[in-house]
């Protein structure tokens, strides 16, 4: 059985976790990849659709520095759950996004789902692996 005090700590964790994901997005908002990458652990993985794996911050860097670059760039997450691991020290993030920008044929609109997975270390919470998807239908 787990102790009230156990699960009030948790919470706390899941809070630290959504606050980290905020200033994450704020990040995005301002288009700093270097400040992006620092959010992914050394060997943190980015799992982007149609585009090989990025592991490690700087191959997770020019992924995200491709993202920013789009024009007219629109994006929001927003966490929809949040869960710590017992021992704290892993945990993972569901929730939504929306995603606009333009393209060569005009304007890309996108909605879905991300799960991301965090990694509690020397530095606090980081992005161990994050990835999407749209919940739009293929074609």
């Amino acid at each position: 059985m787990t102790s009230t005090a156990t699960l009030r700590s948790l919470e706390v964790e899941a809070q630290a976790i959504r606050e980290e994901s905020a200033r994450w997005l704020q990040a995005a908002n301002t288009r700093d990849a270097d400040a992006i990458a620092m959010f992914y652990a050394k060997d943190g993985a980015f799992l982007v659709p149609n585009v090989p794996l990025a592991r490690g911050r700087d191959a997770v860097r020019t992924v995200w520095a491709q993202l920013l670059a789009a024009p007219n760039l629109e994006l929001v997450w927003t966490p929809g759950s949040v869960n710590v691991a017992l021992s704290a020290d892993m945990a993972y993030e569901i929730g939504s996004y929306q995603l606009a920008m333009d393209g060569p044929a005009g304007r890309i609109e996108d909605v879905g789902k991300y799960i991301v997975v965090w990694r509690r270390g020397a530095r606090g919470w980081q992005v161990a692996a994050d990835m999407f998807n749209s919940s739009r239908p293929a074609g």
